[in-house]
C-alpha cells in the first residue's frame, strides 16, 4: 500500500474545496492527504472507504468520490457525498438511477453470499460475486445504455458503471489492450473481454513469499478497477481438484509435459543398439 502521495494525486487533491467540505460535512483535508489510499480513492473516481463527518445536525459515516469538472473557468473536482443504507436482501427492488433492476439473475448474483478462504488462510464471509455478472439496460437521456453493477460494501448501495467506460479501462481509443493485470500478471485479451461483460474469470498470481496461486476476478464497478470474486462455481472445482489454472498456463503446463516426455523418449531411445 502506497504510504506517499504521488504529485497526480497530490495535483488532483489540490483541486478540491476542502474549505466547503469542512463548512458541510466536517471533513478535514488531512484525512484525505495524511493517507494515501483514500486520495487515491478520491481522485480516481471511486466511492472511498467510509470517513467520520461531523456537525452540529449531523455525525456518521460517509463515502466520498470526485470527478473532475471543466464547465467553469478553471478545471475542478467536484466531490460528491453518499451516507450508507440498510444492507440489500432479495425482497427489495434494486434501483440503478432510479430505474429497477428488473434481471433476477443479476439481482441473485449481486447478493449471494458465503463463505470463503482468504490468502492468508482465515475465513471470511459476505458478497460471493463483485458484480451481477451480466450488464443491464438503463434508459440515459433518452438511449440506453449498458452498464455493469456492483454493490459498494461499505455503503451498500448500489452502483454502476458503464460497459463503454469499462471498456476504455482496458483497451485505448485505437483498441490496443493497456497494460493491466493484478499480481504481477497482464491480463490477456480475451480475460478483459469477459472481464468487460461482468464475467469473471481465472487469473494467477504470485505471493511475497514467491508461492503461486489461482484466483477469480471480476470487474468492481464501485471501486472501478478489477477486484478478487469467489463465485460458488469456481469454490466447488477447487473442492473437486479440478485445475483451475487460466488457459494459457494450462497450455504452458502441457507444452512443458510434453516435451519432458520426448526429452525422456529420446533418452530411452538413444541407449538402444541400432
Amino acid at each position: 500500500m502506497e504510504t506517499t502521495l504521488s504529485k497526480d494525486v497530490q495535483e488532483k487533491l489540490d483541486m478540491i474545496n476542502w474549505d466547503s467540505l469542512k463548512d458541510k460535512y466536517g471533513i478535514s483535508r488531512d484525512t484525505f492527504y495524511n493517507n494515501p489510499h483514500l486520495a487515491s480513492q478520491l481522485v480516481y473516481g471511486q466511492m472511498t472507504d467510509l470517513v467520520f463527518a461531523s456537525k452540529e445536525d449531523f455525525s456518521g459515516l460517509l463515502s466520498l468520490r470526485a470527478n473532475m469538472d471543466t464547465s467553469g473557468e478553471k478545471p475542478e473536482m467536484k466531490v460528491k457525498v453518499f451516507t450508507m443504507e440498510k444492507p440489500k436482501t432479495m425482497a427489495d427492488t434494486l434501483y440503478l438511477y432510479r430505474q429497477p433492476i428488473t434481471s433476477e439473475k443479476v439481482k441473485e448474483a449481486l447478493l449471494e453470499r458465503g463463505e470463503w478462504t482468504g490468502p492468508d488462510g482465515k475465513k471470511a464471509y459476505g458478497y460471493l460475486n463483485v458484480n451481477g455478472g451480466r450488464p443491464i439496460a438503463i434508459n440515459i437521456d433518452g438511449r440506453k445504455q449498458q452498464f455493469l453493477v456492483s454493490i459498494h460494501q461499505p455503503t451498500n448501495r448500489v452502483v454502476g458503471m458503464s460497459l463503454d467506460s469499462v471498456r476504455s479501462f482496458f483497451f485505448d481509443k485505437d483498441n490496443n489492450l493497456r497494460d493491466r493485470g493484478m499480481y504481477g500478471v497482464p491480463f490477456t485479451a480475451e480475460q478483459a473481454n469477459a472481464l468487460i461483460e461482468g464475467k469473471a474469470v481465472i487469473h494467477s498470481g504470485q505471493r511475497k513469499d514467491g508461492e503461486s496461486f489461482t484466483c477469480c476476478i471480476q470487474f468492481d464497478a464501485a471501486r472501478r478497477e478489477p477486484a478478487i470474486s469467489h463465485p460458488s462455481w469456481f469454490k466447488e472445482a477447487q473442492r473437486a481438484g479440478m485445475d483451475m489454472a487460466p488457459k494459457q498456463k494450462q497450455e504452458e503446463k502441457a507444452a512443458q509435459q510434453q516435451k519432458t516426455s520426448q526429452e525422456q523418449s529420446q533418452k530411452k531411445s538413444g541407449g538402444l543398439k541400432k
